[in-house]
């Protein structure tokens, strides 16, 4: 078994080393949420990406920091499409 400190430490340390961070926020997960607010609060580049028709949060679909971009896609594929454009665009 992980101990939480060691997942904590661990994924905080990826957040902070990290150039963008990428979510799929489909599923509800309080991990996940604090790792985007992390994010967020670091000025990093977000994508959240969330199966269309899925209810998410509205603490995500309703933030409104300028780092964030929340986008719902309806294949894999297009959520790749999605990834792709986020990545290219510049800093």
């Amino acid at each position: 078994m992980v101990d939480p400190i060691e997942v904590f430490e661990r994924d905080t340390t990826w957040v902070k080393d990290c150039d963008a961070l990428i979510a799929e926020v489909s599923t509800p997960s309080h991990g996940v949420g604090y790792e985007l607010a992390l994010a967020l609060q670091l000025s990093k580049p977000v994508l959240c990406l969330y199966k269309q028709g899925v209810k998410v949060s509205k603490m995500i679909t309703g933030n409104t920091h300028p780092t964030i971009r929340v986008s719902s896609y309806l294949t894999e594929s297009d959520a790749l499409v999605q990834v792709d454009h986020f990545l290219d665009q510049p800093d």
